[in-house]
This record gives C-alpha cells, structure tokens and sequence, in this order.
C-alpha cells in the first residue's frame, strides 16, 4: 500500500511565509497561495520544468491560486503570497 501524508498538517507544523514586493528566499517552500491578486518578476522551482513553457516573469495570478512545488526562491513585482515552507 501505498503512503501518503497529509500536506496541510505538513505545512502548518513547519510555518509560513508573507511575501510582498520583492524577493523571498533562503527556504524550501512547498506551496506558494496567492492572497492578493500577484505579478511574479521570478519563481525559482527545482521540480518545476520551465524550459519548455513560458516563465512566470510578468505574469498574474489571481488571489486563491495556490502552486505546488519544490520553491527555493519568489520575487513579486506587486502581490501578497503565502509562502508554505516544508
């Protein structure tokens, strides 16, 4: 059988992080939740294959989006972001 692990306990036990304008780094983030509608400059993700796809720089993303991924660094042009740390 296969294990699974309840993320949410995961991310609330180990804290969170508030980013606004600027950059956020220095941790192992597991989740990124939009609180405020977002412009990202970068998302630095080592799980995230961005080579094929465009990157994040200049984009939106509206208030109650929540990416999941392995983020070790965020700067935000404009925005509120909770930053879930694992």
């Amino acid at each position: 059988m296969a294990s699974s692990r309840n993320n949410a306990l995961e991310f609330s036990s180990v804290g969170s992080i508030l980013g606004n304008d600027g950059s956020v780094s220095g941790g192992s983030f597991g989740a990124i939740q939009v609180l405020q509608d977002t412009t990202f400059d970068t998302v630095v993700a080592t799980n995230v294959d961005q080579s094929t796809h465009t990157s994040f720089s200049g984009k939106t993303l509206g208030a109650g989006t929540i990416l999941y991924g392995n983020f070790t660094s965020v700067s935000i042009t404009s925005g509120l972001v909770q930053l879930h740390k694992v």
